[in-house]
């Protein structure tokens, strides 16, 4: 019976050791199991959160738009963006040449873009805010976005008088614009570390104040031609019935105050960056 007690005590430590171990195996694999979620957790987590972009869509008006997103936390991003456009002449842009080719009638409207020399300036800030359960700036989102715009226009203005001659006035345009808008884009991570945006579409409202003014000799216009030009200059721009441009015309040439609501689109672009 003594034999038989010591073997139990025996087998009795064996077992309690074998589960003392099997216990700390399992209290020590447990905190590392829950590191190594952790670790996943911190890594699904991790996203670039700087991105740099080009519009390649605007290239085809001659147009240069860099932006630079930064993400403020996981769905939400703020955007700021710079685009220029030198001078240009209207009538060289691609699409306007098309316009052309087809429409090779003597369309007044087009004849008015190919006289037009345009440049400009735009400075967009906006913030994002990003849908999906994937962290980071991708997705669908929806922007809330202000820009302020600045353009210079050079038109060769004709004017037809009562006695049907023609005059010619070179206009300048210098305008200031700021406004602001919702867009709805989305944004992929095509690779690790490239990205493509689309803007799908979007609209803002906002205030354009500037100039326009034209030296030309008119002493041969008569009073009632002067009045028709000044009609005719304060109909090109009219919102809601109002004209943006107020004029004075004399013999001198025109001078003009542009002043007023403006609304605008933005949308059907894409930009190719790089995520950091």
């Amino acid at each position: 019976m003594k034999t038989i007690s010591n073997n139990s005590k025996k087998l009795f430590g064996v077992f309690s050791l074998i589960g003392i171990l099997l216990t700390a195996t399992v209290t020590i694999a447990q905190p590392t199991d829950s590191v190594g979620k952790g670790k996943a957790s911190n890594k699904e987590l991790k996203f670039p959160k700087n991105n740099f972009k080009i519009n390649l869509s605007s290239l085809a008006f001659k147009s240069y738009s860099l932006y630079y997103e930064r993400s403020l936390s996981r769905k939400i991003s703020f955007s700021a963006g710079y685009r220029t456009m030198p001078s240009t002449n209207l009538g060289g842009l691609p699409l306007v040449k098309k316009l052309n080719e087809k429409f090779n009638d003597g369309d007044e409207l087009l004849e008015g873009i190919n006289r037009m020399e345009a440049s400009g300036n735009a400075y967009t800030g906006e913030f994002r805010f990003y849908g999906g359960k994937k962290p980071g700036a991708r997705g669908f989102y929806l922007a809330l976005y202000g820009r302020y715009a600045t353009f210079n226009h050079d038109y060769d203005y004709r004017f037809t008088s009562s006695s049907n001659s023609s005059v010619s006035i070179p206009i300048n345009s210098k305008v200031q614009g700021f406004g602001g808008g919702l867009m709805l884009g989305k944004q992929w991570l095509i690779a690790k570390r490239v990205n493509l945006d689309v803007y799908i579409l979007g609209a803002h409202y906002g205030k354009l104040t500037g100039t326009s003014n034209g030296l030309a000799n008119l002493s041969s216009l008569s009073d009632n031609d002067k009045q028709n030009l000044k009609d005719d200059l304060e109909g090109v721009l009219i919102i809601k019935d109002k004209p943006l441009l107020s004029t004075t015309v004399n013999n001198q040439g025109i001078t003009g105050k542009i002043d007023g609501p403006f609304a605008g689109v933005r949308g059907l672009g894409f930009s190719l960056g790089i995520a950091f």
